[in-house]
């Protein structure tokens, strides 16, 4: 009986635990797409927390929308924890799925979060946002 009682004790503690450990808030980020000078084409983003991959890294989540002749072109992130993050994205113009360069430049419209003008790639800190409630957020893409 007292192993019993000793192991629904330990149970009882673990799940408690568990649940504190484990219970982050969750959000969603709303991107409003700016900057649209080409209205064809596809819009593809990625959301990251890891500051070392950033820009050329995957990220945790990505997004894609179609670029349609009028409205404006909205991408979301769901059930994103809180932390800090940046967003990178560009419009694919040929369906080729990937960013196209001409050398070091890009050759297709991108864009970055909190960044509206560029002196070379922009750090991690630079592009990086709190997420601790739902966002809505507009990013204006760029193009050479």
């Amino acid at each position: 009986m007292k192993t019993f009682i000793q192991s629904i004790a330990l149970i009882a503690i673990f799940s408690l635990i568990s649940t504190f450990s484990f219970a982050q808030n969750k959000y969603s980020v709303t991107v409003v797409v700016k900057g649209i000078q080409l209205r064809q084409g596809k819009v593809y983003a990625s959301i990251t927390n890891d500051a070392n991959s950033f820009p050329r890294g995957g990220g945790i989540k990505s997004s894609i929308a179609e670029v349609t002749q009028e409205g404006e072109v909205i991408l979301k992130f769901e059930s994103i924890l809180e932390g800090k993050y940046a967003i990178v994205m560009y419009q694919d113009l040929n369906d080729n799925k990937q960013l196209d360069m001409n050398g070091e430049m890009p050759a297709e419209p991108f864009g970055f979060s909190n960044v509206t003008m560029l002196m070379g790639p922009p750090s991690f800190e630079q592009c990086a946002f709190d997420l601790n409630e739902n966002k809505t957020i507009a990013i204006g893409l760029m193009a050479f």
